[in-house]
């Protein structure tokens, strides 16, 4: 078995030409089990920044990295556990998605955004080539078990969520990376049925 990386990210804008990752959550389940949640705001400029992006995460009411720091380690309530420079944070996400299979709805999109936050600064992609996308493993699971009829494309998560009995979040915890996270880990361990 591989280590997973249940993973989403909150962006400034949809594309990652014009904006960047500012928050990020990570939760890494080890070959034994463990598993370790992190998460992390970054401050990014938003000159081209895209206010549905940012009203979508609820940037303006959530973002709390103090000025003249790069990024944070965040607790779960939103507020600032440690603050980071930005090798650090870089070391931290690196470490987090070592080895591991990325775990995402629409992993693809987290996966571009973080490849533009480790790029720009000169570091090497730590997860596996191939992630997981919640969505389409749910999809497959139910085709599988003749509940096709429930599959439309194109796929919506929280209805296929719904469909293997996981609610989906509600909408003060959707659009959070942590909150997201955790709910492409419900997902994928009700599919899979591991999980800890």
């Amino acid at each position: 078995m591989t280590a997973l990386a249940f993973t989403d990210a909150e962006t400034s804008h949809l594309d990652p030409r014009f904006g960047d990752a500012w928050e990020i959550a990570v939760i890494r389940r080890d070959t034994d089990g463990a598993e370790v949640e992190y998460l992390w705001q970054v401050r990014v400029p938003l000159y081209h920044a895209d206010p549905e992006s940012l009203s979508i995460g609820r940037y303006r009411e959530r973002f709390a990295v103090s000025a003249g720091w790069d990024a944070a380690e965040m607790n779960e309530d939103g507020t600032v556990r440690a603050r980071l420079t930005m090798p650090e944070l870089l070391h931290d996400v690196q470490e987090a998605m070592w080895q591991a299979v990325v775990v995402g709805s629409n992993p693809g999109f987290d996966i571009r955004f973080l490849t533009k936050l480790l790029q720009e600064h000169n570091r090497k992609l730590p997860w596996h080539y191939r992630p997981v996308d919640i969505a389409t493993l749910a999809a497959g699971y139910l085709v599988g078990c003749g509940r096709g009829a429930e599959v439309t494309l194109p796929y919506s998560s929280r209805a296929l969520s719904r469909a293997v009995g996981v609610e989906p979040p509600g909408d003060d915890v959707a659009h959070t990376a942590l909150g997201d996270a955790r709910w492409h880990k419900a997902v994928f361990d009700a599919v899979t049925g591991s999980g800890s």
